[in-house]
């Protein structure tokens, strides 16, 4: 399991509705419209990788598992637990905006690989909409995004026998 990340599917229940505590009350929920996967009103593509429709899918395991490996796409955000030798996460990228993605492109150009879990899942309370986000978000995002392309080339100096990029 040298350069794996294990990626934890991640979803957003609505306000008010509690915290589902297995899968299966996960499933139920996503069923009747009080979960969808995280960032799904914003960022369908920043999860996309995960392939929420496979993982939904899976026949029910009596423990945690490796149910699949994802591969890397732009722009994808996974949540995921590290073992060792993952790349420091880059403390430049404040607030809003290219944070995991950034990671994850690390991850991806070093080498790694991203497993998805089944059995497991992280949740976030309240859902993702438009418009729902503070003032300065916007200024954040175009600082970060500008930081993220001199992320990028700085990645081919750190990696130069990858041939990966992003």
């Amino acid at each position: 399991w040298d350069q794996v990340v294990f990626v934890l599917p991640a979803f957003e229940v609505r306000a008010g509705t509690r915290v589902p505590g297995t899968k299966a009350e996960l499933l139920r929920l996503w069923a009747s419209g009080d979960a969808r996967p995280f960032y799904g009103a914003l960022c369908p593509r920043c999860q996309a990788p995960t392939d929420y429709g496979r993982w939904r899918a899976l026949p029910p395991g009596p423990r945690l598992r490796v149910a699949y490996e994802a591969p890397w796409r732009d722009p994808w955000e996974p949540f995921y637990v590290g073992t060792h030798g993952v790349p420091q996460f880059d403390e430049r990228f404040l607030q809003y905006g290219f944070n995991r993605i950034s990671q994850a492109c690390e991850l991806h150009v070093a080498g790694f690989r991203f497993a998805v879990l089944d059995g497991a899942f992280v949740v976030h309370r309240g859902f993702k909409e438009p418009g729902g986000f503070h003032g300065g978000r916007e200024a954040e995002l175009r600082r970060n995004r500008e930081l993220y392309r001199a992320f990028r080339s700085g990645l081919r100096h750190r990696y130069p026998a990858s041939p990966r990029h992003c």
